[in-house]
C-alpha cells in the first residue's frame, strides 16, 4: 500500500502523543530525584542548589516550548523562526525515549518512526522555504534499482539505461527536469560522502523508516523531507515509490532561476 506523507494528515498524532507522554514522565522522574537530592545539594553548598534548580527550571522550560511550538507547525502549520532550534533540540531528546515508551506499550518501532517522519514533514511545509534546483538533492536507496539489473547506479545514478523495471528511470527524468542533484547511497557513510560532495540545503530522501529516522537525525541540521518507500516484495527488495508524489513537493519547494 502507498504511504502518501502529503495525504495522510493522522500520521504525525502517535509521534505528538508518545513525546508528550515521555515529557510528563521526564518531568515526573526529575522532579522526584530533586525532592530527594535537594536537601544534601543544600548541605554542601546553597548556591549549588539554586544553580541546580535554575538549570532543571530552564530544561523544562526548553523542552515544554519546544512541544508547544511543534504542536503549531504541525497542526497550524505556523513556523516560527526563532523556536526551530528550540523545537528540534526537544524532538531529537525525545525521540529516543518515545521509542522505549513504545516499546513498553508494544507500539511497533517502525510505526513510531513512520510518525515521526510526518512531524519532520510538517516543519519542511509550514517553513515554506524555496530552494534554487543545486540546492536540493534527491537521495535514494539502492533497493528501488531492480535486483536483476547488472548496471551500477550507485557511483552515478545516469549510468541508468531506462529499461523501466525500476522506478529509477523516472526518478532520472525527474531530477533532470527540475536540474536537481540525484544520487543513490548504498549505506550510511556512502550517504554522507555524497552530502558533503553536494553539500544540499534540502534533502529529499527515499527510504525505508529505520534508515529514514536515522538519516534526518544524523544530517542535522540540514534539513530532510522523507517520502517511505513502498515495499510489494518485502524490504530492501525491488522496493518502489510514486515519483508523482516527490514531483509534487519538488514543485512547492524548488525555487524558479531567472
Amino acid at each position: 500500500m502507498a504511504i502518501d506523507l502529503e495525504i495522510n494528515t493522522k500520521g504525525k498524532e502517535l509521534f505528538l502523543s508518545l513525546a508528550t507522554i515521555s515529557l510528563i514522565i521526564i518531568m515526573g522522574i526529575t522532579t522526584l530525584l530533586w525532592y530527594f537530592i535537594s536537601p544534601r545539594l543544600h548541605e554542601i553548598n546553597t548556591y549549588l542548589a539554586k544553580s541546580v534548580l535554575t538549570l532543571l527550571r530552564i530544561f523544562y522550560l526548553l523542552i515544554i516550548s519546544g512541544i508547544i511550538f511543534l504542536y503549531i507547525t504541525c497542526f497550524l502549520e505556523k513556523v516560527f523562526k526563532f523556536a526551530l532550534p528550540i523545537v528540534r533540540i526537544s524532538i531529537n531528546f525525545l525521540f529516543p525515549i518515545t521509542v522505549l515508551l513504545g516499546k513498553i506499550l508494544t507500539i511497533p518501532k517502525d510505526k513510531i518512526r513512520n510518525s515521526y517522519v510526518y512531524v519532520n514533514n510538517s516543519f519542511i511545509k509550514a517553513y515554506k522555504k524555496q530552494y534554487a534546483p543545486h540546492e536540493i538533492l534527491i537521495l535514494l536507496p539502492h533497493c528501488l534499482q531492480n535486483i536483476e539489473c547488472k548496471i551500477r547506479i550507485n557511483y552515478n545514478i545516469e549510468n541508468c539505461v531506462h529499461c523501466g523495471k525500476c522506478d529509477i528511470s523516472d526518478l532520472v527524468n525527474l531530477a533532470q527536469k527540475y536540474k536537481v542533484n540525484i544520487a543513490v547511497a548504498t549505506g550510511g557513510t556512502l550517504a554522507r560522502r555524497i552530502i558533503i560532495k553536494t553539500r544540499p540545503k534540502l534533502i529529499l530522501a527515499v527510504a525505508c523508516e529505520r534508515d529514514l529516522v536515522d538519516g534526518m537525525l544524523d544530517v542535522f541540521p540540514i534539513p530532510v523531507y522523507g517520502l517511505l518507500n513502498e515495499r510489494p516484495e518485502g524490504p530492501c527488495i525491488n522496493t518502489r515509490v510514486k515519483t508523482e508524489i516527490l514531483e509534487k513537493v519538488l514543485s512547492k519547494i524548488i525555487r524558479r532561476e531567472i
